[in-house]
Parts: C-alpha cells; structure tokens; sequence
C-alpha cells in the first residue's frame, strides 16, 4: 500500500466530501476571480504605498516622495484576480512526533485546504520546508488534480534540521505576485521563525501561522531521569524530570508561544495554535466561517 493511500484512505476522503459540502454553504455566492489583490501596474487602481525593498521594479518608485523625504516608497495598486494560496508544510524531524503523527496531521490540513481552494477554482502551490524549500509539483486549482497534490503530500518524508528563514527567503525570491500563505510548522528547534514571518510580511503576503502541536509537546508524560536527544541535531541532554522541572517547562513554553503570538500580532499576521488532538475540519471551518482564507 502506498504512502498515500494509507494517509488519505477512504475515510479521509469521506471527511474532505463532508467539509466541502460545509465550505459550499459558507461561501455560497461566491465566484471565481473576487478576490482582492494587490499588483503593481498603470493601468490599475492606486491603493497605497510601502517602501522598497531591494529587487523592487523601479519604475513603481514614487519619485515625487523621494524628492521630498529623500527615502524610496513604491505605488501599490490594486487589481481584481484569482486568489494564489501557497501552502508551506515543514518536513522537518521534529514533526515525526506525537499521536497523531504532527507530519501526518500537517499533511493532512495542507490537502483539506488544497481540497477547499481548489474547489473555488483558486491556484493553490503546496511546499514543504527544512532548511530549503521544495515545491511539490504544479499549481493545482480544481478537483481534478488533488489525486497529483496527494500523491504530492503522501511520498513526503520528514526528517532533517529546519530553518524557515532560509526556506522564506527562497520562496519570496520565486514568488512574483502577494498571495495568502499558510505555514503549518511546530516550529520547534527553530529560532529564526520571527526573521522569516517579517520577511513574508514585507513582501505584501496575507499570512497564516498554523502553529501545530502535539500533546506531548504541550503536557510531556516524562518522569525520572533521561537522557533526550534532539531529534534535528542529535544534541544530547541528561536530567531528571520531576514537577519542578516539569512547571518549569510549561511557563518556558508559555512565554515561548506568547512571544510568538505577539510578534504575529505586530506583523498583522493570523496566529493559529493547534493541537492534534483537534480534528483537521476544525481548523479550516475556522477560517471559512471568519472568511480569512477563502471568502
């Protein structure tokens, strides 16, 4: 049995059917192409200004503000098309925990939100991350595809460090136009999360930060003294784990996911902390019912 027919079986592919009949009622009256968008080009509407960043196209540069401030902005515009929705899933070793598996459930909100898109005939780009990033083949953007975008998802294998800042930089070198993008990561083991959201940010695209973790992750059922070795760097550690240590913990992972969510906050970027244990539908009705991703 292939890896992808294990991790989309048939009663996942029931759940998909389910979900898109619950999306269709949401988003009844929509159509293909509302979605608003900003490009830069004359013959659109202007509908804002931001500094330029190195690699910008010059000839957006407002050089009447120039003359004034002396600092380079750039014209936006604003244009009506198809929503692109690029979705970067990490691969990385870390996410080969918990039950269920974090690769396996990331994997699984990256197809349902591929699945849902797709069915409002929206491009939709599936990635995945370690310390590079890796595009799973061609944009996908009707129903008849998902069978390539999960065969994509199920030959994955997770293993490896991971630096998202690396990957971001990749993807916003390759990415021409803003899109949302939806990044499903546990982000742990990883301390350049911060660089790679501003980076996003920066570039004009609507992002989502699906922070995904497993119930080990958040309560570790762990007593007595053990030696843990890191998963991505092979780093070894011996304690020994009592309450003390264990309160500790989860104030250290408190103050972790707090910084994380405030950052988000300050970047204008949706922060979303999810545990396995809460049902992949969960997750994407969440933003089909506030009208983030799709409306």
């Amino acid at each position: 049995m292939s890896p992808s027919s294990t991790l989309f079986d048939s009663d996942f592919l029931s759940r998909l059917e389910a979900l898109e009949l619950v999306a269709r009622r949401l988003l009844r009256g929509g159509y293909r192409g509302e979605h608003n968008s900003r490009q830069w080009g004359r013959s659109l509407d202007f509908a804002d200004f931001r500094r330029y960043q190195p690699g910008d196209d010059l000839r957006y540069v407002d050089w009447n503000i120039y003359s004034r401030l002396e600092r380079l902005f750039l014209k936006l515009f604003a244009a009506e098309e198809d929503l692109t929705l690029h979705v970067l899933v990490d691969g990385s070793a870390s996410m080969g925990f918990g039950e269920p598996l974090k690769f396996d459930y990331a994997r699984r909100l990256a197809a349902a939100l591929t699945y849902v898109a797709s069915n409002r005939m929206d491009r939709v780009l599936l990635n995945t991350f370690r310390s590079s990033l890796e595009l799973l083949g061609d944009a996908i953007r009707c129903k008849r595809q998902m069978r390539a975008a999960l065969e994509a998802l199920g030959r994955l294998a997770c293993g490896g460090p991971t630096h998202l800042a690396e990957a971001c930089r990749t993807f916003a070198a390759k990415t021409r136009y803003p899109g949302v993008v939806v990044v499903i990561s546990d982000l742990l083991g990883d301390e350049s999360a911060c660089d790679a959201l501003r980076l996003l940010s920066r570039r004009g695209h609507d992002c989502v930060l699906v922070h995904l973790l497993s119930e080990d992750d958040i309560e570790p059922l762990l007593e007595g003294p053990l030696r843990l070795v890191d998963a991505e760097t092979g780093a070894a550690l011996n304690l020994s784990i009592d309450s003390d240590s264990r309160d500790a913990y989860r104030r250290r992972l408190q103050q972790r996911l707090s910084a994380l969510e405030s950052h988000c906050r300050r970047l204008r970027i949706e922060y979303l902390r999810v545990s396995t244990a809460l049902p992949f539908e969960d997750v994407v009705l969440k933003y089909l019912r506030e009208g983030r991703l799709f409306a």
